[in-house]
């Protein structure tokens, strides 16, 4: 059980995964302690749902509104601290 719970992560690095895997793959390891976490917490799993729609539901309107994608309106100074968040995001845990 020891094992187990060593193993395991908690919602808030699940819903972290479940955005970040939008943009970019997650390790091996990543992905199958998120999927772990899936199976056992439904909260997290209608999350994720509910990620997908709302990515899908944004797709659906860049096209119908002809929208490039909201990175080209950003700095590139910008997106790059971003960047940097979420990998040092991703390092500490």
């Amino acid at each position: 059980m020891v094992f187990m719970s060593k193993r395991m992560i908690a919602c808030d690095e699940a819903s972290f995964l479940i955005s970040y895997k939008k943009d970019k793959r997650l390790g091996l390891a990543k992905w199958m302690r998120l999927k772990m976490h899936l199976l056992s917490c439904h909260l997290c799993r209608k999350y994720a749902v509910q990620i997908d729609e709302l990515d899908n539901t944004i797709s659906e309107y860049r096209v119908n509104a002809h929208l490039e994608p909201l990175h080209h309106h950003l700095s590139d100074e910008c997106c790059h601290k971003m960047k940097q968040a979420v990998e040092e995001g991703l390092n500490a845990n």
